[in-house]
């Protein structure tokens, strides 16, 4: 507390107006954590594990860096921080370089400075390292969501499970619903650890229907990008970030919301090297200060211009593809999805409410905006779609970790049978390994109920297919039965749909001298058009009685 007068004022108070005037000038402002990120802090510093939920945005890496520039770690100890993909491993190891941290990364395709006192990782790169029994001092695992991923998720798990006790952990997500189901799998490790939850936003989030905003465009703008686009800078709620299903799709969004845009305040790249790394397309639409980002883009196109950009708030558009949200490492004003499912090599996924929450949670810059907007059309997903995860392991199990655990324990001396089974039993759901040899020789109906019970202990696998009265029954191999095409359903284009509603696939089915029509009265449930044959029975005579004579195919069905 300061005391005294100030001089000149005869021992008048502070002119407490000029004081706040004096500290809005002053360039260092003073960063007050919240009190959920000074409870981790203190957790941490007291030896215990931390499971960090928080939303996208919070401020969850704060805790992190608060510990590093504490210097809390000891001479010699490092701490790793691992992230879900190689984009954001480059960027978290640039930005703590620029702020002279002593940092090493390493990644699927760059290793540097690897004894650093941070290093940043993808989670994969530290495996051989746990497998040896070795940790780091502090292991970072940000998205830890990915435990439940059903490629990926395993390697989180094993790290987890194979993690030293002189290691501690730090779990970070703000898309998981069930992170005391993590803290009991904690607890079976023997670990000390502190759940820390926080719902609240630093900047709400609201839902904003694309009808809702001024209609500002012109009336010679009629791609719906751009009337989208116009619309939400119009209305002051910009910067717009979209999600689109593709590379090729996002490029072309960008392009189109680019030619809309005027020309009254363009990107120039001044620098040689970094107009030759953007290329002409890229270079044109940053001119309207729009831009795309997907992984097609080079590393200085994302790292040194996109992204950059981006944070700095210097576009007014970004366009990103679905697959890489979780690459993301900047926030904007509002945010669109444009699509629900994107092309995931060759498989066809359908974006989860756990990602859309990733997604919908870069909107809003904490310290910039009052509120974050998600702009919903009637076919895209609001805000309400857009749900934690609950998280259940894949059932895996990874062989060659599980060997390498046996072996191991037969080169210190020790059983690797009862190796295998105390492995399996630090899994997140616990599973029975069942190793070695029953009563020293093969036993049929040991076997026969092993079989029975199914592998590691699950339960046998069983095909069920939903029957047309809405009941799952055994799915019974080599049976053909008889359906009208009215009660089929089938698959195009990767999406069930009444069979009656494809036209294409009708028309395959049309009997000879028959031709396709669409029923408009036999519209299903969901609105569905719905198509048949059309087919002439009968022809009148071109005399003056009124009689009919039935076409060929009427008098072959009046035989059947």
């Amino acid at each position: 507390m300061v005391t005294g007068s100030p001089p000149g004022n005869g021992g008048d108070k502070w002119d407490m107006k000029g004081a706040f005037d004096i500290l809005d000038r002053l360039p260092v402002r003073i960063s007050i954590p919240d009190p959920w990120q000074q409870q981790a802090i203190r957790s941490l510093v007291e030896g215990r594990d931390v499971i960090l939920n928080a939303p996208t945005g919070a401020g969850k890496t704060f805790v992190f860096e608060s510990l590093i520039r504490g210097r809390t770690l000891g001479a010699g100890q490092q701490a790793v921080y691992t992230v879900p993909t190689r984009a954001l491993a480059n960027d978290k190891w640039r930005e703590w370089r620029a702020a002279g941290w002593k940092a090493g990364i390493a990644t699927g395709d760059l290793a540097e400075n690897l004894d650093a006192p941070v290093l940043v990782a993808t989670l994969e790169t530290q495996r051989e390292r746990l497998l040896a029994g070795h940790g780091p001092r502090l292991l970072v695992i940000d998205e830890y969501q990915m435990i439940g991923d059903e490629r990926r998720g395993l390697n989180y798990e094993l790290a987890i499970a194979l993690a030293p006790p002189t290691t501690q952990l730090l779990l970070l997500s703000g898309s998981v619903s069930n992170p005391a189901d993590v803290a009991a799998w904690f607890g079976r490790l023997g670990r000390n650890v502190e759940v820390i939850e926080t719902r609240q936003r630093p900047v709400p989030l609201d839902d904003i229907p694309l009808g809702a905003l001024p209609d500002q465009a012109p009336k010679r703008v009629r791609n719906f990008w751009q009337r989208l686009a116009l619309g939400v800078l119009l209305s002051d709620f910009g910067p717009l970030l979209i999600f689109a299903p593709q590379r090729r799709s996002a490029e072309k969004i960008a392009r189109k919301i680019a030619e809309a845009l005027p020309d009254d305040d363009p990107i120039e790249l001044s620098d040689p090297a970094l107009a030759r790394a953007a290329g002409p397309d890229l270079a044109k639409i940053l001119r309207k200060r729009v831009a795309w980002h997907h992984s097609g883009l080079s590393f200085a196109q994302r790292a040194a211009i996109v992204e950059p950009l981006a944070k700095a708030g210097q576009l007014r558009v970004i366009v990103a593809t679905l697959g890489l949200a979780a690459g993301i490492n900047f926030s904007v004003r509002s945010v669109f999805v444009g699509d629900t499912q994107y092309q995931d090599g060759p498989f066809l996924r359908e974006v989860r409410p756990d990602e859309l929450l990733q997604m919908f949670g870069r909107a809003g810059r904490r310290g910039l905006d009052e509120a974050g907007y998600v702009i919903a059309a009637d076919r895209s997903p609001r805000l309400m779609d857009a749900q934690p995860k609950q998280l259940r392991r894949s059932q895996e199990i990874d062989w060659p970790t599980l060997l390498r655990v046996m072996r191991r324990a037969a080169l210190d001396g020790g059983s690797p049978f009862e190796a295998a089974r105390e492995f399996s039993g630090k899994l997140f759901s616990e599973h029975r390994v069942r190793v070695g040899f029953a009563g020293g020789g093969s036993n049929r109906e040991e076997e026969s109920t092993a079989k029975r019970r199914g592998l590691f202990g699950l339960g046998p696998v069983r095909h069920e297919i939903l029957n047309a009265d809405g009941e799952w029954e055994t799915e019974k191999q080599g049976q053909v039965g008889e359906a009208t095409l009215s009660d089929l359903w089938a698959f195009e284009n990767g999406r069930p749909l009444p069979y009656l509603s494809s036209a294409a696939l009708v028309e395959e089915r049309l009997p000879a001298g028959a031709r396709l029509c669409r029923l408009d009265r036999l519209e299903n449930s969901a609105g569905r058009r719905r198509y048949g044959a059309e087919v002439a029975v009968a022809t009148r005579t071109g005399g003056t009685e009124d009689r009919f004579f039935l076409t060929r195919l009427a008098r072959q069905w009046s035989r059947l």
